[in-house]
């Protein structure tokens, strides 16, 4: 088995994959950088066969935006284990079908490729080649992806923009501003209170970046892209987005795309690197 690690801002999410049968974990683990002395109690917890991990075809292959502390961290608590060192993935050129649009294909966080490179390869075992695909990830940062259709076989990543993520949003809103709370007030069309307010500012600057990725992508292909969305901010923004872009379709005449929700695409990418043989 491969221990897959996809360590992000404020969570560190672990799965694993045998390298044969390509079975996958039943649910993600994830912790905090300041658990990771009781990783194999967490691993264990959520039935990792570690005992696998550790002999052929084992180790641990991973992305991290973290930063180097919380990367030497789990590389220690890796090693404690028994797992050897972790390889962890810089961002390509091209692998698995995707080729990377990035001025600098390394610059492109690494998260967020192995993220776009899962999500391609769902859209494989969807069946809809013609149709681009918009990922977007509500984290600590907001990211907004667009994928062509397929051309030439294989799809594109075209570009896609940053912004804080809703729960930074909320927090910049209290830390810089003498009156203001951090909101978890109710979205509302004509807020009347300073929650509800805040939330709806929130929902709407989040909601509005997507559709205007999204109209990007349908000006550019022709057709509605999919939507798909990922984080754990999600679900703060996904009732502002789905009414935003059902009024923006309803006035295009074209038909209102669902949106899919991914647990774990980053996990996903690795776990396609994973089922490589080793070098």
């Amino acid at each position: 088995m491969t221990l897959l690690i996809d360590s992000g801002n404020t969570r560190i999410k672990l799965g694993w994959r045998h390298p044969l049968s390509g079975a996958r974990e039943a649910a993600p683990v994830s912790l905090h950088a300041d658990q990771l002395d009781q990783l194999a109690a967490w691993l264990q917890a959520g039935h990792a066969p570690l005992q696998d991990m550790r002999g052929h075809g084992g180790g641990a292959i991973g992305v991290n935006v973290a930063g180097p502390l919380v990367q030497a961290q789990i590389d220690a608590a890796v090693q404690s284990l028994g797992l050897g060192a972790v390889r962890w993935l810089r961002s390509e050129a091209r692998a698995f079908g995707l080729s990377n649009g990035y001025e600098q294909p390394g610059q492109l966080g690494a998260d967020r490729w192995a993220a776009l490179l899962g999500l391609c390869d769902l859209l494989n075992g969807q069946a809809s080649p013609a149709q681009a695909a918009l990922l977007v990830s509500f984290g600590t940062a907001t990211t907004v992806d667009l994928l062509s259709p397929v051309q030439d076989g294989e799809r594109r990543f075209l570009g896609g923009s940053i912004l804080p993520g809703p729960s930074l949003m909320l927090a910049s809103l209290k830390q810089n501003t003498a009156q203001l709370p951090e909101a978890h007030g109710r979205v509302a069309s004509f807020p009347t209170n300073t929650m509800a307010a805040i939330s709806t500012g929130m929902a709407a600057a989040q909601a509005g970046a997507v559709l205007r990725q999204w109209e990007q992508g349908r000006r550019r292909f022709g057709t509605p892209p999919l939507v798909f969305l990922a984080g754990g901010g999600r679900a703060l923004i996904q009732h502002e987005l789905h009414d935003q872009l059902q009024d923006h379709c309803r006035l295009l005449g074209v038909r209102t795309p669902p949106i899919q929700e991914l647990d774990t695409p980053t996990l996903h990418g690795l776990a396609l690197y994973a089922g490589l043989p080793r070098a």
